[in-house]
């Protein structure tokens, strides 16, 4: 019999190169592409990934060793995932190990959980329960009636919610009613959902009536329905004003491509979104949905994965990760709010989810939706340039009017002497609602954004002199650039109109809640941020409970603005418009946009809304075109300044990160690469800025410098990246990490 090698990647090592192994007869026809497995590496047991099997090798067969055994209990990519994994380490300039990691965030199995479980011993005639009620035993009484519905019921709930202690159990077990035992059950993070439906099986589920598409929403689904059955596996964009209806359109999509009996993976930026969707698609789809995210536990997302598998789930819900799951018949992606920047991978590798699902869909042999009220530019202009399908969507859903927007001036506010977080025309409005039983949300964000300084009198933020860009205040007072870093001392008057009114802009949603109940005492008020829904569940109860009416006014940051679809809600008030615009970031216009479009489509969804946003530029044109959900005003004015400062999607980007135990290797590696690059004839055409510091230069002892990169051509970036790669050859100590645009 002909021998069989295997090409291994070693896991938790710094080897970046495959092995070759042996293949043992009897695990010939168990062993796969993408699977883990056990061999002796050194004098050690080793656990490694197969990424090639084949027939013959170029290495003395007397030199290899055999793979000990296939790792138990261990969750297998599959060929696509491993296909994806070699195309990651390559684009992002990570190891072998590092990619396959990523692409497998369930590692091993777990044990299945054991509950005690009481059990009813046979059935229970009428009389009996006559009997037990005629010695007024009604704890007895009232788990018989209970077991005579399912069957068994887990101990824990008999205790808690049946208030049946543990004495009586052991008399009945005694009588002979019932006995205790022991039953396996597997952790799904889908129950509570099913008690949010009020039902205890997915049988019982209620089908939602089924809603007749408009026009345009027909539209769209025909055209993506026509495209699938003629074997087109396209990208589409699809664009929709707020409360248009998009997440029906793409379950519509979902219910076709199941009926061609493939699967679909739906990708929300935020968990807090999970709650809404999976109630949404648990509706349309029963018990064939699986969510995959960070807040689940190891069993849970074991089950979940092991779910997948096993065919058992059609619809794949969740953050980022959950494009990893090992789906084997991949139909559809859906990429909802395709523009958030929770799509941004922030650690290694830095990929956005966006590029990555678009290289899966192609491996796999699937379509791709990227669904948003207000898409990314570079993702707008791919579809306007024809790169990608448009599909368009120009009308509200429920036949609702956009909502009333109205921008106030803080400066204004200043001058009359109001120094309240509330404009006069908020607080008005704010106190209509609650006299009208209508509910109110309030968005302030400040997660993930440095503080930045600016004059209230003027409005204007200090910028740095050099770049276009806010500079930063650090902790010795001083304001840093973060792309060049140039450095000033904290001014006490403003730059430019000499008022002392200068200061650092700091208030968060802590902050905002405990005001917002001064002024308004009477109201019930909740706050969703990232402290207040830390724990399990909490984001999910949160949103359910501000959806029944137990809150007058919602106060959170950017969670809150995405995708959320509340009746009541006929106010929203947008605190800091400024907030996202002083980012040091050549795309905070952009999210400034995206932010104020998504937070005003709140409002009105079912009634007649009205959105007031807060800034003290009022003529900025991202929060002007926000305020008149003018998506296409915003787009002309954001590509003109995208193609005056040379960035994507006029020109690539590429963000080299550098980084070294040993400072002064590091700063000799980065300056001779970046000398190499500039040197060379063929990269002659590509801006080159660095080596600078980044905002953070020394993080877990690891130093760390920046190279940013333009040029019109991708494939050059791509032969930079290699160049860089050839480069660091020369230095043992040192890594680089990529990130495109």
């Amino acid at each position: 019999m002909k021998n069989l090698f295997a090409d291994i990647i070693i896991a938790n090592t710094n080897v970046d190169r495959p092995f070759t192994y042996l293949i043992p007869i009897n695990l010939r026809d168990k062993v796969t592409r993408g699977c883990p497995v056990l061999i002796e590496f050194g004098k050690l047991t080793k656990k490694g990934y197969i990424i090639d099997i084949k027939e013959e090798s170029d290495i003395d067969i007397s030199k290899l060793k055999y793979i000990t055994d296939i790792e138990k209990g261990g969750l297998s990519t599959d060929e696509n995932l491993l296909r994806l994994a070699i195309w990651i380490k390559h684009r992002y300039g990570v190891t072998f190990d590092k990619a396959i990691a990523t692409v497998m965030p369930v590692k091993s199995g777990m044990k299945e959980k054991s509950n005690n479980e009481i059990f009813l011993n046979g059935e229970i005639e009428e009389s009996v329960l006559d009997e037990l009620r005629r010695k007024r035993k009604t704890a007895g009484i009232r788990l018989l009636e209970e077991l005579k519905k399912t069957f068994s019921l887990p101990q824990s709930y008999v205790n808690k919610e049946l208030k049946v202690n543990s004495a009586t159990i052991k008399k009945m077990v005694e009588e002979g009613y019932i006995t205790v035992g022991t039953k396996k059950v597997k952790s799904n993070p889908l129950l509570p959902v099913l008690k949010s439906l009020g039902v205890d099986k997915f049988s019982e589920i209620q089908k939602p009536k089924e809603y007749i598409l408009n026009e345009e929403q027909k539209q769209v689904t025909d055209i993506f329905k026509t495209d699938f059955c003629t074997g087109e596996r396209n990208t589409y964009l699809l664009h929709g004003i707020t409360g248009s209806g998009k997440t029906l359109v793409f379950i519509n999509m979902i219910k076709y491509v199941i009926s061609n009996g493939l699967q679909a993976i739906v990708l929300i930026p935020e968990i807090s979104l999970t709650y809404q969707t999976v109630l949404r698609m648990v509706e349309y789809f029963g018990d064939r949905v699986a969510i995959i995210n960070s807040k689940l536990s190891k069993n849970e997302k074991f089950y979940q994965f092991d779910r997948i598998k096993k065919d058992d789930a059609d619809v794949i819900i969740g953050p980022r990760s959950a494009i990893f799951a090992p789906v084997k018949r991949l139909g559809l992606i859906v990429i909802d709010e395709e523009h958030d920047s929770a799509y941004k991978n922030e650690s290694v590798p830095t990929f956005n989810i966006r590029d990555v699902a678009g290289k899966l869909a192609k491996i796999a042999g699937a379509s791709l939706i990227l669904a948003s009220a207000t898409p990314t530019p570079e993702t707008y202009n791919r579809a306007i340039n024809g790169e990608i399908k448009l599909l368009e969507l120009k009308k509200r859903a429920k036949n609702t009017s956009l909502p009333k927007v109205s921008i106030v001036d803080m400066r204004d506010e200043l001058k009359r002497g109001n120094r309240s977080i509330f404009s006069n025309k908020l607080k008005t409005l704010i106190e209509d609602r609650l006299r009208k039983h209508e509910q109110v949300m309030l968005f302030m964000n400040r997660r993930g954004y440095s503080s930045f300084v600016s004059c209230r009198f003027c409005g204007e933020a200090i910028k740095c002199k050099h770049c276009d860009v806010t500079m930063t205040l650090h902790n010795n007072n001083k304001l840093i650039c973060h792309y060049c870093g140039y450095s000033v001392d904290l001014p006490k008057v403003c730059p430019s109109c000499g008022s002392k009114y200068i200061a650092n802009f700091g208030t968060g949603t802590q902050k905002l809640e405990v005001m917002t109940r001064e002024v308004f005492p009477n109201a019930k008020v909740l706050r969703m941020d990232t402290d207040s829904v830390s724990k399990k569940n909490s984001a999910n109860d949160m949103i359910r409970d501000f959806a029944r009416g137990d809150a007058d006014i919602l106060i959170g940051t950017q969670m809150i603005v995405k995708g959320h679809d509340f009746d009541n809600v006929t106010l929203v008030g947008i605190m800091a418009a400024d907030t996202s615009l002083y980012v040091s970031n050549y795309n905070s216009a952009q999210r400034t946009f995206e932010l104020l479009t998504q937070a005003a489509g709140r409002a009105g969804r079912a009634k007649t809304g009205e959105a007031v946003i807060q800034t003290y530029k009022p003529e900025n044109y991202a929060i002007a075109a926000a305020a008149a959900q003018d998506y296409k005003k915003y787009f002309e004015n954001e590509m003109a300044y995208r193609k005056l400062g040379g960035y994507p999607p006029t020109c690539y980007m590429l963000t080299v990160m550098f980084s070294s135990i040993k400072e002064e290797e590091l700063n000799k590696c980065a300056i001779g690469i970046v000398g190499i690059l500039k040197s060379d004839n063929k990269f002659k055409k590509s801006t080159i800025i660095g080596p600078t510091d980044p905002s953070v230069v020394k993080v877990k002892d690891y130093y760390r410098k920046l190279v940013y990169i333009k040029n019109t051509n991708y494939d050059i970036l791509l032969d930079i990246q290699k160049k860089i790669e050839e480069g660091l050859n020369s230095y043992r100590n040192v890594g680089a990490v990529y990130d495109f645009n």
